[in-house]
């Protein structure tokens, strides 16, 4: 496998980070041979040519590089040859200083140690490991080495008061050489940490090279929310919700090859009342979930409005949500193809309030297909949330009219404010008396215990739920889309954060 885009790229810019230094050598060389060239003339001769010929020396083979580097003609060993010369620029300006003024001069000069720290910074940009700490004992044993070899014995006796000539500035000047080489090394290991954490979390969000994690946004018990974008080549962006599984629910592969089965199913689910499924994908040893961004509130949130006010929410509301989500019911259990022309007959039997989102423009979105699908299947057990599950939804056994039941009741909890218990046989109307008796009709085909006294079809539901009195659907949409801002700036108020959604529809924390 070949290196990652990432890496890649850091690649490429430590090549141009190389020819800068070469750059900056170049300039410090020519600086080294005006600056010496000037001490000559002025101060001492010997010295100052001595650091002029250095500095032109190294002149050479800092443009001879550059060169090489910017035609593209440098061996890949180039960097490493580099660093060597550069380690030799501070021990040969050492050792010129000390030839050509004495050992005692080249102790109290500042530009060895200066040039021991530049070559230091140098290995640290270049991200070499040990090389900065080499370097710092280089020079940590350059000093002692020159005073103890060099310079102790031809000092006089007078010079020995200074405390430029004492061997303890000597001792603290190595250690501190060799303290920097050390806290080079330390930042060196600390950038590669930095990089290849970066590089990790650069894979978690750029997915199969067209979805791009933005943030985190929730957590759940089958997985992690963001919010991410869809970013094709073509330039522009768009948002979607990427829910990435947890590790310990991809450890069940029949698990994961039902959500996977699911996803493909419900991508064909192509309706404006039903989240929309992007991918399925497996990367980096994760898997993701790709669904459309729906910015908004969950149905539960208008419910718990419902109950707070005890009397429900106004008919016309109810009748619109209803009207949406039998719409996309309609959709899925009889409209949708599959890639052989054949109708799908997807089933949700998970249908809740949580469940359902409802945008901020007022539109009624059904989620949860995938995930529902394939956790019943994996779990064999009773499908659907207690409350708006169907009666015989218990036994196995569903079909069509269970997901009916499902809406049925989550209408009669946003119309009446509470939740009908079951085996319950009041009428809507007896609780909510300014009801028409076209919402008994409506209830007692929705949520009728017997399937068989149910609505045949979401199409059936929908022309009984159509008979109710209602508004025109854009003014109801648009009270509905002011409900919901209504809502989330009360969260807001009372959380500090707007209601979560998560990837396949429900409240965070509830799937």
């Amino acid at each position: 496998m070949g290196e990652s885009p990432f890496l890649i790229a850091l690649s490429s810019g430590l090549e141009r980070l190389e020819r800068i230094l070469l750059r900056v050598w170049q300039l410090l060389s020519v600086l080294g041979i005006v600056t010496g060239l000037l001490y000559a003339s002025l101060v001492s001769r010997p010295l100052g040519y001595a650091s002029a010929l250095g500095s032109a020396l190294f002149l050479i083979w800092f443009v001879i590089a550059g060169n090489l580097a910017d035609r593209g003609e440098a061996p890949k060993s180039l960097s490493s040859i580099n660093a060597a010369v550069e380690a030799l620029v501070p021990w040969a300006f050492l050792l010129a200083i000390a030839w050509s003024n004495g050992p005692e001069y080249a102790l109290a000069s500042w530009v060895p140690p200066f040039l021991f720290c530049s070559c230091i910074v140098t290995h640290v940009a270049r991200l070499r490991l040990w090389a900065p700490a080499v370097l710092g004992i280089s020079g940590a044993l350059a000093y002692p080495a020159t005073y103890w070899l060099f310079v102790v014995d031809r000092l006089p006796p007078s010079a020995m008061g200074f405390l430029i000539n004492q061997p303890a500035t000597q001792h603290a000047r190595s250690v501190t050489l060799a303290a920097s080489g050390l806290i080079g090394t330390l930042l060196v290991f600390g950038l590669h940490a930095v990089v290849v954490g970066a590089e990790g979390a650069a894979r978690e969000r750029e997915l199969g090279g067209r979805f791009r994690v933005v943030r985190d946004h929730s957590a759940g018990a089958t997985g992690v929310l963001y919010e991410g974008e869809y970013c094709p080549e073509g330039g522009f962006t768009r948002r979607v919700a990427i829910r990435r599984f947890h590790s310990d629910v991809a450890e069940h592969s029949e698990l994961m090859e039902g959500f996977r089965k699911a996803a493909f199913e419900a991508a064909h689910l192509v309706h404006p009342n039903i989240v929309q499924v992007h991918d399925f994908m497996r990367t980096g040893g994760a898997h993701y979930l790709v669904l459309e961004w729906v910015e908004g509130v969950t149905l539960d949130a208008l419910t718990r409005t419902a109950r707070a006010t005890r009397q429900g929410l106004d008919p016309e509301l109810v009748a619109y949500v209803g009207l949406e989500l039998f719409a996309g019911l309609a959709h899925a259990h009889a409209a949708a193809l599959g890639p052989d022309g054949q109708p799908l007959r997807v089933l949700h039997r998970d249908l809740s309030p949580d469940g359902v989102l409802v945008s901020v423009a007022g539109e009624v979105k059904l989620g949860g297909f995938a995930v529902a699908v394939a956790l019943r299947d994996f779990n064999r057990q009773s499908e659907g949330h207690h409350g708006y599950m169907a009666p015989e939804c218990a036994t196995g056994v569903a079909d069509e009219r269970s997901d009916l039941y499902s809406a049925g009741a989550i209408l009669w909890e946003l119309l009446l404010g509470r939740r009908r218990a079951p085996g319950e046989t009041t009428l809507s109307t007896e609780i909510r008396p300014d009801l028409t008796p076209e919402w008994d009709q409506f209830f007692s085909r929705a949520i009728a215990p017997d399937p068989a006294h149910r609505a045949e079809s979401a199409m059936e539901a929908m022309a009984l739920l159509a008979a109710v009195p209602r508004r025109e659907a854009t003014v109801t949409r648009h009270e509905l889309a002011a409900l919901v801002g209504h809502v989330r700036a009360s969260q807001a108020a009372r959380t500090g954060a707007y209601d979560a959604l998560s990837a396949d529809g429900k409240a965070a924390g509830r799937d």
